[in-house]
């Protein structure tokens, strides 16, 4: 770190805690970054186990009493590709760095099956975010995510679209 830098690293990444045996290339981060987002593309759930540690941890769920581990992944993605057979992930950018893999990647498909509890609409929608999965041993064991749920909302008919004058 820096002397005088307004930056820190987490407690996490300060105290060492990481149990890590290997750390991967980039290339190799992201190419099993890319196999977990083609589960969701392709919907080969078979996949999800392969591809996360037994110890996978989701510090931001998708759904209320998600459960952990590869079955909550399983089930947000099934939900996904219910309430939108069509689905498409459209990956923007992926940058690694260390054992971090950063995905801004797209979501589009047409709403024909429940989604969040809603029902269907008919409408394409088009649901961007921003994910970091952490990745070592081949496995993914670590994810954050920012989605922008106000749009979606909107897009879903949840949320009224702003009025300009």
């Amino acid at each position: 770190m820096m002397e005088g830098s307004r930056y820190e690293a987490s407690a996490q990444q300060g105290q060492g805690q990481r149990r890590e045996a290997s750390l991967m290339s980039a290339e190799e981060s992201k190419a099993i970054v890319r196999q977990f987002w083609g589960v969701w593309d392709e919907g080969n759930i078979g996949l999800v186990d392969e591809l996360l540690a037994p110890d996978y941890v989701n510090h931001s769920p998708g759904i209320p009493d998600q459960p952990e581990g590869s079955e909550g992944v399983r089930a947000i993605v099934d939900m996904f590709r219910s309430g939108m057979p069509d689905l498409r992930v459209i990956i923007e950018d992926m940058i690694a760095e260390g054992d971090k893999v950063a995905t801004r990647y797209t979501l589009e498909g047409t709403h024909e099956g429940e989604l969040f509890g809603i029902p269907p609409t008919g409408q394409r929608l088009s649901i961007k975010s921003i994910s970091v999965e952490r990745v070592s041993d081949g496995k993914i064991r670590e994810h954050w995510r920012i989605t922008d749920t106000l749009d979606m909302m909107q897009q879903l008919g949840v949320i009224p679209m702003p009025q300009h004058a």
